[in-house]
Formats: structure tokens, C-alpha cells, sequence
């Protein structure tokens, strides 16, 4: 029989016409009528995946996610939310607290086969890494006795650095690596040029933040630039170093396959974002990214980047920016001064981010 999936549909028919397409492609179907018997049968059951209906007796879907997130047991399991409720608001609401898809009703059995095998090829993939790195196989273990485990910290001897002025390419699209870099000081954006010469900014990155290292891990090209936003410092590592470490350490492995799985969902969320937001929520929730210091906990006390670049990474034009940032100013949410955009009231902007 193949995987696990756990169904929470309290409309018998629906869950009858689902069990079967499931059934059909040869998943092990379980079926709860509520939320409340759901949440018992996840518990038990432990499927590979679970969809979920959101308005239910008992129990709606919501509450199901974030009683199933909060527990150790069943955290990690794909959840999905079937809904007739297209509203963006209930696809905000959904992801905000975890759901890794949705499928609307009335939807098509393959639309429906598709995102269940997308949803259990990300898991297995995550497993068996994970499977790997605790369970090395004989030969890895004999090979990692002739020497001592290889860290970051082993190479800061070997680590050069190379500096760069603000505006420099790092590197292009297309480029093939020869090294890792690491910023030492500074910040960086990245970003690509669609066909129309249009500017598409896929992050900005801080002190203690890898660039490059999802193609030297892929042995393929760089499929983004990136750029200097300021006097810039680097630490440089050699590809052979780099893979050396990757190779010969599985803690040093797992960081970077957890900097990889952060990266794709942090993509995956900006483009719900991107699809669900409005411009006054995204705007919010980027200065709230943005004035976060390198520990991630510190409030930074000016954005000193340029309107330019904050304007694409919200996914809007500069004016619709700057005409968001007077409201947010004049609302006292922020300050605008010649040194950049200081964020004044945190709590406010998270609520305008979700709400």
C-alpha cells in the first residue's frame, strides 16, 4: 500500500468522491468526519499527509492546524487545506499558520493527485537527508575515523577576503563558481533581469550570510546576480574547501541543506505574498524584515536602503511605495529622514502584516 494520507471532511459525499480518486492512486485513505476526531486520528494514524476541509463542526480547519503544529508528533506532516472558499483572506489566514497548500473546491481529480505527490516528494526528500546524516553507512563512518569531522571553523585560517565598493558585481547570472563567499561586513541583494530589463530582487543578505552556495551544491551556473549595496567584505572559501566540509561533516551538511529548505520557503512565501497581499500588508512586512539586525532579534535603527531596491522587493512601482511609506508616516508607524526609513512602531506593522 502507499503513503498515509489522513482525510478531514465532515461532507460525506466529498470525502466518499476523495477517498476514491485517492484510493485509485493507490494511497492509504483514512477518513475523520470533524476536526475534533481529526485531530485524534492524526495523533494515532500518523499519515504522510493530511487534508483538511476549514469550516467543520467541532473543529474548523484552522484550529486543526495549529492544535497538529504544536505537537512534536505531527508538526512535520504536509497539511492541506480543501476549501469552496476562495477569499484571499482565508488563504492568508491559512498560510500564516502553517499550511503548506491549498486546493479549492470544486477541483479536478489529476489537480488534485498533483499537489498530494509534489507536497510527498518535498517530505521524502527532507526525510531521507535526514535519514542519511544520522545514519551514515559503513564506509563514510570509516572514512570519517581517518580524521578529525570538518567544520567552518577548522578553514578561518584558510579564509581570504576581498573587498568590494558600493554598485560592484559580485557575480552574474550564468556565471560558473569557484568559491563560497561569506559576508564579513556589509549587505548584498540579489536579484534577476527578466527579458524586459526589469529588476527582480530575491533577497538581501547580511553579516554572517553564505552567497553562491546553491551552485556549487547543484555543480551548476549562478541563476541570480549580486550585487554590493555598500563597502563590502567578504570571506572567501574555495570550492574544493567548501565540498570538502559539505562532504566530510554531516552537522556542516545539515547547515546548509536547513539554509537551502529556509530559501525555498522564504520564495514561497513572498510569492503568496505577492499573490494574496495588498501592497500595504507587504510593505509592512518587508521594513519589518529589513530592520532586523544580524541576530535576527535586534531592531536595526534606520533602513539605509534604497527605495529602488525596498520597491522590488515588495513587488510594486516607487511611487506606490513612497505613496505607502507617507501613509505609514503620517499614521506615525515609521520615520523618514535623510538617512533612511526607521521603523517606530513594530507591534502595529505586524498587524497591519497579517490583517
Amino acid at each position: 500500500m502507499g503513503h498515509k494520507i489522513l482525510l478531514i471532511e465532515d461532507h460525506t459525499e466529498m470525502a466518499e468522491n476523495i477517498s476514491s480518486i485517492l484510493e485509485f492512486a493507490q494511497y492509504q485513505v483514512q477518513v475523520a468526519k470533524d476536526g475534533k476526531e481529526g485531530v485524534e486520528m492524526a495523533k494515532n494514524f500518523v499519515p504522510d499527509l493530511i487534508l483538511c476541509d476549514i469550516m467543520m463542526p467541532e473543529l474548523d480547519g484552522y484550529s486543526v492546524l495549529h492544535i497538529l503544529s504544536h505537537d512534536s508528533k505531527t508538526a512535520d506532516i504536509p497539511f492541506i487545506f480543501l476549501t469552496a472558499k476562495a477569499d484571499k483572506k482565508d488563504f492568508r489566514e491559512g498560510m500564516n499558520l502553517g499550511a503548506d497548500d491549498y486546493i479549492s473546491k470544486p477541483f479536478e481529480g489529476l489537480d488534485l493527485l498533483k499537489v498530494v505527490e509534489m507536497r510527498l516528494k518535498k517530505r521524502k526528500s527532507l526525510l531521507e537527508f535526514e535519514s542519511n546524516t544520522k545514519h551514515e553507512s559503513k564506509p563514510e563512518k570509516e572514512e570519517a575515523s581517518k580524521g578529525p569531522a570538518l567544520n567552518l571553523e577548522d578553514f578561518s585560517s584558510k579564509l581570504q577576503t576581498r573587498k568590494f565598493r558600493r554598485k560592484d558585481l559580485i557575480y552574474m547570472e550564468g556565471q560558473n563558481p569557484n568559491v563560497l563567499f561569506q559576508i564579513r561586513k556589509g549587505h548584498v541583494k540579489t536579484f534577476k533581469i527578466n527579458s524586459f530589463g526589469k529588476e527582480l530582487i530575491t533577497g538581501f543578505h547580511k553579516p554572517g550570510d553564505f552567497l553562491g552556495y546553491v551552485a556549487l551544491l547543484e555543480s551548476g551556473s549562478y541563476v541570480e546576480n549580486a550585487e554590493a549595496l555598500e563597502e563590502l567584505e567578504l570571506n572567501i572559501i574555495s570550492k574544493d574547501d567548501f565540498l570538502t566540509m559539505v562532504y566530510g561533516n554531516k552537522e556542516t551538511a545539515q547547515r546548509f541543506f536547513k539554509l537551502l529548505s529556509t530559501r525555498i520557503d522564504e520564495l514561497e512565501k513572498r510569492l503568496l505574498e505577492i499573490a494574496y497581499h495588498s501592497v500595504r500588508q507587504r510593505v509592512a512586512s518587508v521594513l519589518l524584515k529589513l530592520s532586523l539586525k544580524e541576530t535576527g532579534s535586534i531592531v536595526e535603527s534606520v533602513i539605509k536602503i534604497a527605495r529602488k531596491d525596498i520597491a522590488n522587493l515588495v513587488g510594486t512601482t516607487t511611487e506606490t511605495l513612497n505613496r505607502t511609506l507617507a501613509d505609514f508616516k503620517d499614521e506615525k508607524l515609521i520615520d523618514i529622514s535623510l538617512e533612511g526609513l526607521e521603523v517606530l512602531e513594530r507591534e502595529k506593522l505586524i498587524r497591519i502584516q497579517y490583517h
